[in-house]
């Protein structure tokens, strides 16, 4: 039997995150003003830009003029190379760092005609470009651990590692790097820490250095409130999509939360007082309760432990999670809004900051930060551009 496909408005999800181009933009052209105007800018695209969706917004940002991308993965970059992007593209991770031969040739062979930059924190990874690179000369950027403790060559092997780097034919170094651990916090001492060691590495290469090389620093909080960082390039990530690295700096930038979750209402339906809600028994209603279903949960991204303690936001007031999340559905109480409906729209993250719904309100109950939020948003979600300043369409439709 034929199998006919489903039409394209069936296939439609039920969660949609409103991308505001124009609010991207706004960030973007805020942020951009802080820095000098030789400081280029890098955009975050990673985790699916932040859980924003790659495909609708690396159009708006390559419009906008954004210097440069950075992304963790080789398939990061592939997609991001499918929607167009004709600029550097940084691989944060030590992509190479593979134990079969054949894996390894494979993905340099990704890396070359993607014409991606890589990150280098060791000496093998140097060797795993001379071996494979065949005349192919490829853009390295040198990661060095002033501070984090996490990824990056210490600043005294970087000196060595940036002179083998300039012996190799096949490296061209595009880039020496570093990463902040605190500069979001109000006490700087150890951002000023981090800064002096990168500084005096700079100064200790000297001439091994070529002029060529973008050195840079600058996460978002060091963006906003670290000139001295910015260097020849910035690489602000969450601020971009409108979140604020720390409450104190509030008063410093006017940035605008890009993304709005909506979905609907699919049942409502009436329980009597003392009846259970949910797995676990963890909600038990206390009187005739009207109570709503929406097809979302934790495998949207929407996680377990909001259950009983999040709202949602309906034309008529906020609506109370009530009842464990479930992996597609949860519920909440509808009881004091008569006017919601099946069908009705529920906002599950909103994009005003005041809001008991917002990606920070949402992070403060969680005990997390602003990046878990939106980074766990997961691919059932379909990502819409709205505002007047949409990009053109990706070469590839959106639906991650």
């Amino acid at each position: 039997m034929l199998m006919m496909p489903l039409r394209q408005d069936a296939m439609r999800s039920d969660l949609v995150a409103h991308i505001n181009t124009d609010d991207l933009l706004h960030n973007y052209r805020v942020l951009r003003a802080r820095c000098g105007p030789k400081v280029r800018f890098c955009a975050p695209l990673k985790a699916d830009a932040y859980g924003h969706g790659l495909r609708t917004v690396a159009p708006v940002l390559r419009e906008a003029g954004a210097d440069c991308a950075a992304v963790a993965t080789l398939q990061e970059a592939a997609e991001l190379r499918e929607t167009g992007w004709d600029r550097p593209i940084l691989v944060l991770g030590n992509v190479l760092a593979v134990p079969q031969l054949s894996e390894r040739e494979a993905r340099f062979s990704e890396v070359i005609r993607h014409r991606l930059s890589l990150t280098v924190a060791d000496a093998s990874t140097i060797d795993c470009i001379a071996r494979h690179g065949n005349g192919s000369r490829v853009d390295v950027h040198l990661k060095v651990d002033t501070g984090m403790g996490r990824m990056g060559a210490t600043p005294m092997e970087a000196v060595a590692l940036l002179r083998r780097c300039m012996k190799v034919p096949q490296i061209r170094l595009a880039g020496i790097y570093s990463h902040f651990a605190t500069a979001d916090l109000s006490d700087q001492d150890m951002a000023q820490q981090q800064l002096r060691s990168f500084r005096e590495l700079l100064d200790g290469a000297g001439r091994d250095l070529p002029v060529s090389t973008l050195r840079h620093l600058a996460n978002s909080a060091a963006t906003i409130t670290l000139p001295d960082a910015h260097f020849d390039m910035v690489r602000p990530g969450l601020a971009l999509y409108g979140y604020l690295p720390s409450a104190h700096m509030a008063s410093q930038i006017d940035l605008r939360p890009v993304l709005r979750l909506v979905t609907h209402v699919t049942l409502v339906k009436e329980l009597p007082a003392g009846h259970c809600i949910g797995y676990g028994r963890t909600y038990v209603t206390k009187r005739p309760t009207r109570i709503g279903i929406l097809p979302v949960g934790y495998s949207d991204g929407y996680v377990r432990a909001l259950s009983n303690r999040a709202v949602v936001g309906l034309a008529g007031g906020d609506a109370p999670v009530i009842g464990r999340v479930s992996m597609d559905q949860l519920a909440v109480d509808l009881t004091d809004l008569p006017d919601a409906v099946c069908g009705s729209e529920a906002t599950l993250i909103d994009n005003r900051p005041d809001r008991p719904n917002s990606v920070q309100s949402i992070a403060d109950r969680l005990g997390t930060i602003p990046y878990e939020v939106t980074c766990l948003l997961g691919r059932r979600i379909d990502r819409v551009a709205v505002g007047k300043s949409c990009a053109k369409p990706p070469l590839v439709p959106s639906n991650t």
